[in-house]
């Protein structure tokens, strides 16, 4: 597990071949955030099964068994199954479900515990798009990223966005310094497209940051100006006191 995520090794199987057998590991690997209830299932479900189809246990989520399958592969493709999705649940949510051995079943349980809990978590969020705001202080570079990471996980939740309406709540979410670039990005024109927007924003910071480097380096070119000055007038009056001494 590494930073909240399970490594899942991926196998190389025929779940519907008479000769099945147990998977057997190859070195690819896929990571599946651990779900612990307040994530986005949607998600986390699609990403469980990735891992199930690379394994050849996709099957498993049916709800009757295919007539290529043995009864006793069958059992055995459920219990590999279940155990794939178990390892990807917190040891909290996962011990609701320790004992259920069909992975449809399992499926179904997971989808009615969680998706309307995701249904309301998605309200909340929202929420947040329409009220997001540029935090003081924080480089556009991130707050661009926090507004497309929200963005991202609205619509792994099926939510449907128009580009444009993203563009203006991205606009809508900077500080009055930014008016006049909100001004010319919009001024005469019917339509904007987002990417449009992050360009100019990427652009104006990178001027700020050469403006800044600019700025410091004539700082410095000033203060050692100064320390040269200092130093020749010390060495004049060093010179001229040792004159007068003789």
């Amino acid at each position: 597990m590494v930073d909240g995520k399970v490594d899942k090794p991926s196998t190389s199987v025929d779940p519907t071949s008479p000769s099945w057998a147990r998977p057997v590991l190859t070195n690819a690997r896929l990571a599946v955030e651990v779900f612990d209830g307040t994530g986005h299932f949607g998600m986390w479900q699609s990403e469980v099964l990735d891992v199930l189809f690379q394994q050849g246990l996709d099957i498993a989520i049916e709800e009757s068994k295919p007539e290529d399958v043995e009864e006793r592969n069958w059992l055995t493709i459920n219990r590999l199954a279940c155990g794939t999705v178990r390892s990807c649940l917190s040891r909290e949510q996962r011990y609701a479900f320790s004992k259920e051995t069909s992975a449809y079943k399992l499926w179904v349980a997971l989808e009615e515990k969680f998706l309307k809990k995701n249904c309301q978590n998605k309200l909340f969020m929202k929420k947040r798009l329409f009220r997001f705001t540029y935090v003081p202080g924080t480089t556009m570079n991130d707050h661009i990223t926090s507004f497309n990471q929200l963005v991202t996980d609205l619509m792994n939740m099926d939510e449907v966005f128009k580009d444009q309406d993203l563009a203006l709540i991205l606009l809508g979410s900077l500080p009055e310094e930014y008016e006049l670039l909100e001004t010319t990005l919009l001024n005469g024109k019917d339509d904007v497209s987002l990417s449009e927007v992050c360009a100019a924003l990427y652009s104006k910071e990178l001027r700020r940051k050469e403006k800044q480097i600019s700025s410091s380096g004539d700082a410095e070119v000033l203060l050692v100006r100064g320390r040269s000055q200092k130093k020749g007038t010390d060495k004049r009056w060093r010179s001229k006191m040792k004159t007068e001494q003789l």
